[in-house]
């Protein structure tokens, strides 16, 4: 009874995570109409947002995030620049529970953090080929940031299966 519980648990999480990466496709990568109005991507529509793609292309670590910061600071688009951090910091942190839930290597955070990095580049480089975004290296920064704080948030939330030898890897 228990490996069946196990398994029918892991094919819900399964299911969970195919559901939760088609919405973010959708969000970041598809044709949509709520692409188009998306404050994420700070507020502009596709046309403008794709005019702008050469000139948005950031490999700069912090130009963009400290932008929107200042601009916060300064009383300036408020709600917007807070959506655009919050959203990119929170936008991947399922990652942090999905990943280690449904691989087992993934429970080492160094291993996580190394898939996760990939994967973003893979994203940016996706909704750059597709132009429907540009390439950040700050959305990479937010959105990792967010995938660990998710793992992190797993990990100290299952404590009491966490066993200290294997080097803190979740056990499902």
């Amino acid at each position: 009874m228990g490996y069946e519980k196990t398994a029918f648990s892991k094919r819900i999480v399964l299911a969970l995570f195919v559901l939760y990466v088609l919405i973010m496709l959708f969000i970041l990568v598809f044709p949509n109409n709520f692409r188009s109005q998306n404050v994420f991507v700070g507020g502009l529509s596709w046309e403008r947002w794709s005019a702008r793609i050469a000139q948005d292309f950031n490999l700069v670590p912090f130009r963009g995030i400290w932008e929107q910061v200042s601009q916060i600071l300064a009383g300036q688009d408020i709600a917007q620049n807070l959506i655009y951090l919050v959203g990119n910091l929170m936008g991947l942190a399922p990652l942090g529970f999905f990943l280690p839930r449904l691989f087992s290597r993934q429970g080492r955070f160094k291993v996580f953090l190394i898939t996760v990095v990939l994967a973003l580049i893979g994203l940016e480089l996706l909704q750059l080929m597709t132009l429907r975004g540009s390439f950040d290296i700050d959305d990479i920064i937010l959105n990792a940031a967010g995938a660990c704080l998710g793992f992190w948030i797993l990990r100290n939330s299952v404590r009491s299966c966490v066993d200290p030898e294997t080097g803190g890897k979740v056990y499902d």
